[in-house]
């Protein structure tokens, strides 16, 4: 069975700065040796990351990073003094990162009805390297702690009420407890039930609303048709006859309809 390749790299420089690995997975170390040509003694050494300072040692030539994190990701360069002062090549260091922020899920979306069963989901996940490593979630809504550190990655609201209203968000953490996550919030959002009373209660001012309406329609239609017909029976009559006078009389009664019927209208 054929082993995995390795990169062999040789360089000619007084000073060479060797690393554990080139790509590291982070929380695991980083291993960091200044190197002089042909094994020569260095002394006064100094370690850079990004062109900041590190370390300084008179005499320890190796550095190690216990455990890594992404904010370790840069170009990193030694320095020493053999005759004088030497600066090793940068080599470039990449921190992958162990698993991304966690999201959190609803199994229904928001507005909830009370009563509601509602699945809440924090995912994420490792990277395939790293078997080994346990997450344990957590989740909160505000600063409210649902459930603490299991190795669950779910969480269930059984019967969701008014008052479970509000901002949820979970946490991811590693079994070490050096790497935690949070996730964004989510807004979750409960409506309450409406009464049979009080749905009753709309339903009959609904009804009665209608029924007045519709009785003040047919009134004003008996209204103007009642003032139709005196006006064509009163256009028939001499204004000098003992009629007429009569007819004075009706059309004042008729202008009080008017008026009535304008009102209803």
């Amino acid at each position: 069975m054929a082993s995995d390749p390795v990169q062999l790299e040789i360089h000619k420089d007084w000073v060479l700065l060797q690393v554990s690995s080139r790509v590291v997975t982070e929380g695991k170390p980083l291993s960091l040796r200044c190197h002089g040509w042909n094994n020569k003694q260095l002394s006064n050494m100094l370690f850079y990351q990004n062109d900041t300072i590190l370390k300084f040692s008179p005499w320890d030539s190796e550095f190690t990073i216990l455990r890594t994190n992404l904010s370790h990701n840069g170009i990193y360069r030694c320095s020493s003094k053999i005759k004088q002062t030497y600066t090793s090549a940068g080599v470039s260091i990449t921190i992958k990162e162990l698993f991304p922020a966690p999201v959190l899920k609803a199994s229904s979306s928001s507005p909830l009805l009370e009563g509601d069963l509602v699945n809440l989901s924090c995912e994420t996940k490792l990277l395939s390297q790293s078997p080994e490593v346990q997450l344990y979630f957590s989740f909160y809504v505000g600063n409210k702690t649902l459930m603490n550190r299991t190795t669950s990655s779910e969480y269930q609201l059984l019967t969701a009420k008014r008052e479970d209203s509000g901002l949820y968000w979970c946490e991811a953490i590693t079994d070490d407890g050096n790497i935690l996550r949070h996730s964004p919030e989510l807004k979750l959002q409960v409506l309450g039930l409406q009464s049979p009373t009080h749905m009753w209660f709309h339903v009959l001012f609904s009804l009665a609303t209608g029924i007045i309406f519709l009785v003040n329609t047919i009134f004003c239609v008996i209204i103007h048709k009642e003032l139709q017909r005196k006006k064509k029976w009163n256009l028939e009559i001499p204004m000098d006859s003992g009629q007429g006078k009569k007819v004075i009389s009706y059309l004042k009664k008729d202008r009080y309809l008017e008026e009535e019927l304008k009102c209803q209208e």
